[in-house]
């Protein structure tokens, strides 16, 4: 069978580089290719992102990044195709997402199209919940969760869809019968090595920006999928049901090595939702990258579950390679992570912090404001907790708004007042009722966190010219190089029109 993968353009919502236009790069699209390749299938792969990240096309309140699907209309990815697979990579392109099923079905109306779900960001949302566009703009089935240990019942299913769809299909008779989909969810599997030689992997090199700090070479890695945590604001309980797998130890090594010898790459940014769940599983990933001398850099640049992370192990990981840790408190308030429904040990954390500084690694805290159930008083504690932990030596804060994200509990109940219901969410939610005070709400817990740097010493300063330099060792150290190449960017793109 002939299959087409299409990875859409990225969004860039307009005068934000705090809440979209990360660069994320389309992991389980590429596992799923190795999957197809494994069993024989041939596969073309279109990254519409990563073909052409140069490429702004002006979208209204937002920038498409990348190459137009129009453009690949005469291309034998388009024209020979029997199957198209498209990957809904995040919410914030679900509007991209459409008008690429409309143009393949309007190209090529008798090829069956999937839509693929992208199970594994808290950026992507579930496919169960905007079935009806999906259907709507041409889609022929969704395929919820991992496609990669049923293909052979995928694939009977696209050759024969007058029978019954497997459990991880939507279809749109199935949607109308109310049938939810059941998520393929293995545990103890092993996965193959994505096939990255099929994508562009240059375009994303080339940008002066990534997803964790950016080094001129690099490739993401999942060691473990799924999350066992229930929190509200999250896509992935539904996407995952709540059901945290990781790779064996040896597996996640070998493909490490692999990786490195076929791309010469030394750095690997580790996407999982949560890595350090089984706590001595990563320690054992630790202890064999350092006994096999792989010499290697890593970065969890997704966060993990701080407590998972002893501090005693804390050199551990740093011997082995680690050299970025983002974690999560959410909030300063105890009463409003229980309402979230998130277990936080905030003095751990601060222990966390003060390890990793003492051995070189260096820590992203993630905070979030504009939860229904944030008060002032709640925020008022995410404030002094965020100033004990620069003083613990934090080196940067990222601050998200609450958004509603289809799939995520508080989407499911309708908790979040929306204004505008065209603008899609993103962590910078322009739609979303109430956006101007979240934006004070930020502000003022990002200039606690400069304030307090400043007060430090040179940290601050060092930082800074890390980031004029190209040279960054956290992810705030990108932005100056970010904010330059868009505008940039988007300049040439005005001018062009």
């Amino acid at each position: 069978m002939r299959l087409t993968l299409i990875s859409p353009r990225l969004a860039l919502q307009k005068n934000d580089f705090l809440g979209s236009g990360v660069p994320y790069w389309p992991i389980e699209l590429a596992t799923f290719a190795a999957v197809l390749r494994d069993t024989k299938e041939t596969v073309s792969v279109l990254d519409l992102f990563g073909s052409a990240p140069r490429r702004l096309t002006d979208a209204g309140d937002h920038y498409l990044q990348g190459v137009p699907i129009a453009e690949y209309d005469a291309s034998p990815a388009i024209t020979k195709a029997q199957v198209f697979v498209v990957y809904a990579i995040s919410y914030r392109s679900h509007g991209e997402v459409q008008d690429i099923l409309r143009f393949l079905k309007a190209k090529r109306p008798d090829t069956p199209v999937a839509v693929l779900e992208n199970s594994q960001a808290v950026t992507a949302y579930s496919l169960q919940r905007l079935a009806e566009p999906l259907f709507a703009a041409g889609a022929d089935m969704l395929i919820c969760g991992e496609p990669h240990f049923n293909w052979p019942e995928l694939r009977n299913f696209l050759q024969d869809p007058h029978g019954a769809p497997p459990a991880n299909v939507l279809t749109a008779e199935g949607r109308e019968a109310n049938k939810p989909p059941t998520r393929n969810i293995k545990k103890r599997r092993r996965y193959p090595v994505p096939a990255w030689d099929l994508f562009p992997l240059r375009g994303y090199w080339s940008l002066p920006y990534s997803h964790g700090p950016k080094t001129r070479k690099f490739l993401p890695i999942l060691t473990s999928r799924g999350c066992p945590f229930s929190c509200d604001f999250c896509v992935a309980p539904e996407t995952n049901a709540r059901r945290w797998r990781g790779n064996d130890p040896v597996d996640v090594v070998e493909e490490i090595i692999t990786l490195s010898n076929r791309f010469g790459v030394r750095d690997f940014q580790i996407e999982d939702l949560n890595p350090t769940v089984n706590r001595e599983r990563f320690e054992e990933i630790c202890w064999l990258l350092i006994a096999r001398q792989v010499n290697i850099r890593f970065y969890l640049v997704s966060g993990t579950k701080a407590e998972t992370v002893h501090v005693d192990k804390v050199s551990l990981y740093a011997e082995a390679g680690c050299r970025y840790i983002s974690i999560s408190p959410e909030t300063g308030s105890s009463d409003l992570m229980k309402t979230i429904g998130k277990p936080f040990d905030y003095d751990h954390a601060l222990a966390l912090v003060a390890a990793c500084r003492h051995y070189g690694i260096r820590t992203q805290a993630c905070f979030l404001v504009g939860h229904p159930c944030e008060t002032q008083t709640a925020h008022l504690a995410s404030r002094d907790y965020l100033r004990k932990m620069v003083r613990a030596g934090l080196d940067e804060v990222a601050v998200f708004i609450v958004s509603s994200f289809a799939g995520s509990k508080l989407y499911n109940q309708n908790a979040i007042a929306i204004d505008n219901r065209e603008a899609l969410p993103s962590f910078s939610p322009k739609g979303r009722a109430g956006a101007e005070e979240l934006g004070r709400r930020r502000s003022a817990l990002i200039r606690i966190f400069f304030w307090e740097k400043l007060k430090r010493g040179p940290d601050l300063w060092l930082q800074g010219l890390r980031a004029v330099f190209g040279t960054p060792k956290t992810k705030m150290e990108n932005l100056p190089r970010r904010v330059i190449y868009v505008l940039w960017q988007a300049l040439k793109t005005r001018f062009a029109s």
